[in-house]
């Protein structure tokens, strides 16, 4: 048996910095790195093909062969030739695609390799090459010799049915509960001083960011109400630094970079609001720094992206506001800096809705019953599918 994970994120740079007592970038990082190592001691042998960057194959010591392309270099044409030149080199027997890329799994089905489409991802991008490529996607999702179809979490994976993949084959996964917002005790809001708003992501417009920096401009040029200041985690985009710049408000908003995950909840537990902007056009799984937040058991203003809507309910356990909308995010980041029994209701029910986060298909029973794929691991798999009716959200 060989196989495959198809993927973004360099498992190698990620192996190499956990062994050695360093920190992990994401959620349950060390939990599926730990995994892929687990199979490659029981396997033949286990590859993982990153699509982030350009690395020569080599053997880890725990047994995992790691090989690198960059799939988009930048101001090149993408590289889809080259990377299933590696994957014909590469021989798998299985595939674990964690990327909807419809070519690899053409390529998969053409040569009779089992392939296991693991997403995080919604599949709401406009336009007509994009409706093409769902309708394409679902057609190769939908054929007979791919037995499962997994994206993390409810929402997300009734996007698959949505673009017309069958329910019966459809598999919402999700990682384990590493964390508990038990630790914490329910937050009352701070009357005194400014208040304090983080996010925690990818660097980008269509995740919202530039939405918030305006929003923290808008609250600065109001006459009255609260002094707010932002701390904005993840990459570094000078763009955004000369946005605020040029807002005034440089003083008001602090870029960290990429910080470790271990310090993610402590640094949301110290501020008042979480802010989770995505815009619609991005397409969300179901973003772990909604748990995270949950456990800190701080309040959260997030977007009405569809994605969201079926783990956050308006004043119940988030607040919502119009996605893309800058004036309407400065309003609620307003409404929940003066509303002292809405901000403890939030992070009081914090604590239930964290519990209800978690679908119960964990990642590595889905990929382990895949492979052994006995009888009784397709009648298990079976019983966690869209269609098993064990899920609330209606199917359509």
């Amino acid at each position: 048996m060989r196989v495959v994970f198809v993927q973004y994120g360099a498992y190698a740079e990620a192996a190499r910095r956990l062994s050695s007592g360093g920190p992990e970038t994401f959620y349950a990082q060390r939990y599926s790195v730990e995994f892929v190592a687990d199979l490659a001691r029981r396997m033949v042998d286990v590859v993982v093909l990153h699509l982030g960057h350009d690395d020569p194959e080599e053997r880890l010591p725990s047994g995992v062969r790691s090989v690198g392309i960059d799939l988009y270099p930048q101001g090149r044409p993408g590289r889809h030739l080259e990377m299933l030149q590696i994957l014909s080199r590469l021989r798998p027997t299985h595939i674990v695609l964690v990327s909807p890329l419809p070519l690899v799994l053409a390529w998969a089905l053409a040569r009779g390799v089992r392939t296991l489409p693991l997403f995080a991802d919604s599949f709401r991008e406009r336009g007509l090459r994009a409706r093409a490529k769902c309708a394409l996607l679902a057609v190769l999702l939908n054929n007979s010799r791919v037995d499962w179809v997994s994206n993390h979490n409810i929402a997300a994976s009734m996007e698959l049915v949505r673009i017309g993949v069958s329910p019966s084959k459809v598999l919402p996964f999700d990682w384990p509960a590493f964390l508990s917002p038990s630790e914490r005790p329910a937050k009352q809001l701070q009357t005194t001083g400014d208040v304090s708003v983080a996010y925690v992501g990818q660097i980008a417009e269509s995740k919202g960011v530039g939405d918030l920096i305006d929003a923290v401009g808008a609250l600065a040029r109001a006459a009255s109400g609260p002094r707010v200041r932002a701390t904005i985690v993840g990459g570094h985009d000078p763009a955004f630094v000369a946005r605020a710049r040029a807002l005034g408000i440089e003083s008001r908003v602090e870029f960290l970079g990429r910080i470790a995950h271990d310090d993610i909840v402590p640094l949301m537990s110290r501020h008042d609001i979480v802010v989770v902007p995505s815009r619609h056009e991005y397409p969300e799984g179901l973003p772990m720094t909604i748990y995270e937040a949950f456990c800190s058991r701080t309040p959260i203003i997030a977007s009405d992206h569809p994605m969201f809507s079926a783990k956050l309910r308006d004043r119940e356990n988030a607040v919502i506001f119009r996605a893309g909308d800058a004036g309407e995010l400065a309003d609620r980041i307003r409404l929940l800096a003066e509303d002292a029994a809405l901000y403890s209701r939030l992070s009081r029910n914090g604590e239930a809705a964290a519990d209800a986060f978690f679908c119960p298909l964990k990642y590595h029973e889905l990929i382990g019953r895949w492979l052994t794929n006995t009888a009784e691991d397709r009648q298990v798999l079976s019983a966690f599918s869209i269609s098993s009716g064990r899920y609330a959200q209606p199917v359509s």
